[in-house]
């Protein structure tokens, strides 16, 4: 099946995984990430020539979340995304448990959706943050342009001023709720409070609803 996503040109698609609880005796998170990045991966930028040009791979802080592994994939057009031989992507593999399927032993969710702006510190070309948060945003009482003024007059320059701060990406979702992506990437030498806790940006202002 394809992904029921909306929206065209430049985009990204974000699955966040990790293994199921009653799983993790017979298929250890280390055989997990072994599968996904020597096989799983390159069986994604194989799928359909030229659909994925990049992917990062990123791994969870905090080491007690459910689902710790995240994979950024760059879609020059992320309507191939919704493209029906999506299903080709083989979930079966003698690494995995009974060989697969893949779905039977982990949990994934996505987010998935067009490009919209981006904001750089100096040129740092397409290279990607080796620090990485990414923030769901669903306004909250407020219109849609009100809230596009915030962010673009207020919040980015709050978040660019935090110590390491490189890269803001946002994406428009296209597969629904939350409203809209956004990827915050830090250099890896200021990790800490004061430059990943961009939750607490969003505390009083302009009654949003955030999660990060």
């Amino acid at each position: 099946m394809a992904f029921p996503l909306v929206g065209s040109g430049p985009g990204i698609f974000m699955p966040n995984s990790g293994v199921l609880p009653e799983f993790k005796d017979v298929f250890p998170y280390s055989d997990f990430v072994h599968w996904y990045e020597t096989v799983h991966i390159p069986d994604w930028l194989r799928w359909k020539p030229g659909a994925i040009t990049s992917a990062w791979r990123y791994q969870s802080v905090d080491a007690d979340r459910d689902w710790p592994f995240l994979v950024a994939y760059k879609f020059p057009n992320i309507s191939d995304l919704s493209s029906p031989d999506y299903i080709t992507i083989p979930l079966t593999n003698p690494m995995l448990p009974e060989g697969g399927p893949i779905s039977k032993f982990t949990h994934i969710e996505a987010v998935a959706g067009p490009h919209i702006e981006t904001w750089r510190s100096g040129s740092t070309g397409d290279d990607r943050g080796p620090i990485l948060v990414t923030e769901e945003i669903d306004p909250a009482n407020v219109t849609t342009d009100k809230f596009q003024e915030w962010y673009r007059d207020v919040y980015i320059g709050e978040v660019s001023a935090m110590a390491g701060w490189r890269r803001t990406s946002r994406f428009d979702n296209g597969m629904g709720q939350p409203r809209w992506l956004a990827l915050h990437e830090f250099e890896e030498s200021s990790f800490g409070p004061n430059t990943t806790k961009i939750a607490g940006l969003l505390e009083l202002k302009r009654d949003l609803s955030v999660q990060v």
